[in-house]
Formats: C-alpha cells, structure tokens, sequence
C-alpha cells in the first residue's frame, strides 16, 4: 500500500525529529525528506514530487512566507501546512494569504493535532496515495543490513532512490555510547538517538556529500561518503577528520551523550569501501573494555582477543551461599564476578548471559525493577557502564534488605551500612561516630539498644559470614580467607569463628 509522502522543513532539528516520531509507523503517512533550510528544499522539490509539505515560518535567510511563493511557482497545487512558533495572527493571515492549506503551532503539536490537520488537507485536495520516484536528497538511510552492498546500493540508484554517484568513497562507523536511565525503554532510547545522529549527519554534510547510512540490529550508523569531484586523498582525509570531530561535538550538545566513531581510509572502488564499513563495525566492538568517547583510525586499530573462560563454578555457589543467607550477595563477592569477567576478555555476548543469569540468582523474577535492569544489561556495549548500573542497583538491595531484616533507626543504619563497606579495615565504633558527626557514647548505647550487640560483636559477625561464603568456594587459601575477612591473626579468627558458629572452620566446610 502506496503512502502518502511528506517533507518537512524546520531549522530546528528538534521540530523536524518530533514531526518525524509523530509520523514513525502511521500507515498512510511517511516522511520521505526533510530540510534545515528552505534553499535546499526548494533543489529538492524541483526534482521530487510529494502530496504535502510541512513548513516552519521562521527561518534563517528565507522566512516562510518568501518560501511558500517560491513553493508554488515550482508545485502550483502543492498543499503547504505552516507550522510556528508564534501564536500570532500576522503570521496565520500571511500563511494563509499566500496559499497554505493549513496552520500548526509547535507548543500544541501532539499526534493527534497533526494527523487531524493531515486528515483535512487530505480530504480538502482529495490527495490519493500513488507511486512516486522520491530521490532522498544526497543521504539515505537502509534499516536491512542485506541491502547494504554494492548490488543494492547500485540498484537503488538506478532507480533513482538515492543520488549517489561514481567517485572516491570513504567509510565511518559510528556507536553511541548508550547510557540508560530507569524510566526509558533500551531499544526505543536508542532508535530516537539514531535518527537524531542521522539528522546532525545530514545537517553537517548538506547536499554537497551524497552519503548512504545503514543502521545495524546492535543501533550501530555505518555511513557511507561518496566524494564525487574530489581527487586528493589527503583533502577528503582532512573532510573526514572534521566531519568526525564536528559530529562527536553535536551529539554531545543535543544527545548529552558521548560517542565512539571509526573512521577508514579512502577507496576507489565502492565494494572495498562497504568491506571497510564492515570491518570497522567489528573494531566498534572492543569499545567493551576500552571504554567509549573515541575517535578510531582504521589502519591503527588492533583488535581484543577474546577469552572463553566460563565464571568459576565456585563463585557461582558463593553468591548462592551469600543470597540464601543474607539475601543478597556481598558487594566483594560482585566485584570478583565482574573482575573475573575482565580480566578474562569475555566477549560481550558471553557477558550479557553471565549478568542475565546473575539476575536470575539474585533477584525475584517478578519484581519490575530487575525485569528493567535484565532489559538495560541487553543494551550495554560498554562493560564499566554495565558494571556500573548493576553494582548500583544491587547495592539498593542490599540496603533495602537490611532496612526489611532489623528497621534501625537512621543513625543505626549509616553504622551498618559504614560497617558493610569497611568490615575488612581496622574500623572501630570511635571511627563510626567521627564519620557520622555523633557522640561515642550514644552511638555506643543506641547500637547495643537497637542491636541487641555491641559494635565488636556484630562487626565480627559481619567477617565471620564473609568468611563463611568464602569458605564455601573450596578454592580459597586460609591465609587469603583471614585476610579478606577483616582478621589481623589466625588465633583470632579461629576464635571468633567457633564463638560464633559453634564450629572450626574445618568442621564448617566438612558440614557442607
């Protein structure tokens, strides 16, 4: 079924994105162009035809009224809707005036409101749906990655889709650095963000660049440069380089999101130039461990080599241990998980399965906040970034678990939570109470009062169960379990140890 096809313009990339996403997935409307400024529409429109155009009032070097003249000299019948800022009489008599079939405001545009006034335009010029050859200025953008090759490219320009011309080529990879927030939907997040960078990049580039973009499954821009009356290798470097260091700055400004960017070498031949694209698409992937935020020159890459080391069966039965008894592992014992993972080189689908299953162990399948954390992990290429959120969000829990175990007062609770992180130091309840800003004798006696223990007794407690989970892993030396555990000595772990569990820690492990 044949759409009916807008265009937009509107300097503000903004408006022209919210048009867009308004649009995104109607059935009887796509957008097939939109421009920053009103002279590149007008080039376009003298070779496309459309069924409406959407158009902003106010725009640098030609305003909206001077456009909609222009407009109708080229497309006589071309129905116009203007869209503004300004609530302002003036400028819906000089819209209307000079042929506009209908009027917006940009502070009242919802779905709704739009397609309402499409509905009417339609209706009022009788516009039906027919084929047309649309060429999509000097950028296109291919969402079916088997599109993306030098038979598809050619075959799309033979049909006049794109205008994209012999000449020297030249290839860019491009990764968001993604970073979620608990309130957005991963995949969704990340199609706004590609077609905002889209956008930028046909800003930045205009007409005078003809280029194809291909957006992977992974949200990745592979974008294809054609330099057609460009010869010098070193000029089109120098092109790139800017392109590259512009685009990583406008990402920032109107994303608030940093990005990783590869960048190739100029090529004759358009098939050596896609096998490129493919190949810095690859190198996009190290980003996991070398972090993001940076500019890649092809030809100076090396690649990670990755390991194939599985998480210790131990650790796993640790972290058990660790959920079953406290309700939730320790911070420590995380912190190896991920360690582990690291130091190994794990390649990212092997790291996204250990964190899915880490979920699973941890967390209760039905609470909301871990099915949107197992949803975000999915969508992490950076692994400090992954670590990051669920290092946080299990930490949550862990306060959240103790708050639920003893419901201590506040000053009680800043005592445990300043014991959960340093249980391992020479800490002491003269420590606590400089930390917290209170007095050593009424912090003494509202831990005993609320506690049911003195500092020293629940501080040994705290070692003795991560002695414990560590005894568990049956791969620990003594020496490194006292160690880790907060003991300065083996007497005294020993000691406490059996105070406490009424057993050797021998006897404990042989229980088990």
């Amino acid at each position: 079924m044949e759409k009916i096809k807008l265009a937009i313009i509107d300097d503000e990339l903004i408006s022209r994105n919210m048009i867009k996403k308004l649009i995104q997935g109607n059935e009887q409307y796509e957008v097939a162009a939109d421009f920053a400024d009103g002279k590149s529409a007008v080039e376009w429109l003298r070779c496309n035809e459309i069924d409406i155009l959407l158009c902003d009032m106010q725009m640098p070097e030609m305003n909206g009224v001077d456009l909609l003249r222009i407009i109708h000299v080229i497309h006589e019948y071309l129905p116009v809707i203007v869209i503004s800022g300004f609530d302002n009489f003036d400028y819906v008599r000089g819209s209307l005036v000079n042929g506009a079939a209908n009027y917006l405001l940009k502070h009242e545009l919802t779905e709704k409101s739009l397609l309402q006034v499409l509905e009417q335009v339609r209706e009022k010029y009788h516009i039906v749906p027919e084929e047309k050859a649309v060429c999509r200025r000097t950028g296109y953008c291919i969402y079916d990655r088997k599109d993306y090759t030098k038979e598809g490219i050619e075959k799309m320009v033979r049909e006049q889709k794109i205008q994209f011309g012999a000449g020297n080529y030249a290839s860019l990879a491009i990764s968001p650095d993604y970073r979620f927030s608990e309130r957005v939907n991963p995949e969704e997040f990340k199609r706004d963000v590609c077609s905002t960078i889209m956008d930028i990049l046909a800003q930045i580039l205009g007409t005078e660049y003809p280029f194809v973009i291909c957006q992977t499954k992974k949200f990745h821009l592979l974008v294809l440069l054609c330099f057609q009356e460009v010869n010098s290798t070193l000029y089109m470097m120098n092109i790139m380089k800017k392109l590259t260091t512009r685009l990583q700055k406008q990402i920032i400004r109107i994303l608030d999101l940093t990005s990783t960017i590869a960048m190739g070498i100029v090529h004759t031949g358009l098939g050596n130039a896609l096998a490129e694209s493919e190949e810095l698409d690859e190198i996009l992937e190290d980003k996991l461990y070398l972090g993001g935020n940076r500019l890649i020159s092809a030809p100076l890459a090396r690649k990670i080599t990755y390991g194939n080391g599985e998480i210790p069966a131990a650790l796993w039965k640790q972290m058990e241990f660790e959920k079953k008894r406290q309700g939730v592992a320790e911070m420590s014992t995380l912190n190896e998980f991920f360690d582990f993972m690291e130091k190994e080189r794990l390649p990212h689908k092997r790291v996204t399965e250990c964190c899915l299953e880490l979920m699973r162990l941890l967390c209760p399948e039905e609470a909301a906040e871990c099915k949107k954390l197992s949803e975000r992990i999915k969508g992490y290429e950076i692994f400090e970034l992954l670590r990051e959120d669920i290092m946080d969000f299990m930490n949550r829990e862990r306060i959240l678990e103790e708050k639920k175990k003893y419901r201590y007062s506040p000053l009680i609770n800043q005592v445990i939570e300043f014991v959960g992180k340093n249980y391992r130091e020479d800490i002491s309840l003269e420590m606590c109470a400089a930390q917290l800003d209170s007095s050593y004798t009424h912090l003494s006696r509202a831990f005993k009062q609320e506690t049911g223990m003195r500092f020293v007794e629940y501080l040994n407690r705290q070692r003795v169960s991560k002695a414990e989970s560590l005894l568990i892993r049956g791969e620990v030396p003594m020496k490194e379990i006292v160690e880790r555990s907060g003991f300065r000595n083996y007497n005294y772990f020993f000691k406490v140890f059996k105070e406490i569990t009424g057993m050797k820690p021998g006897e404990f492990v042989a229980k088990i």
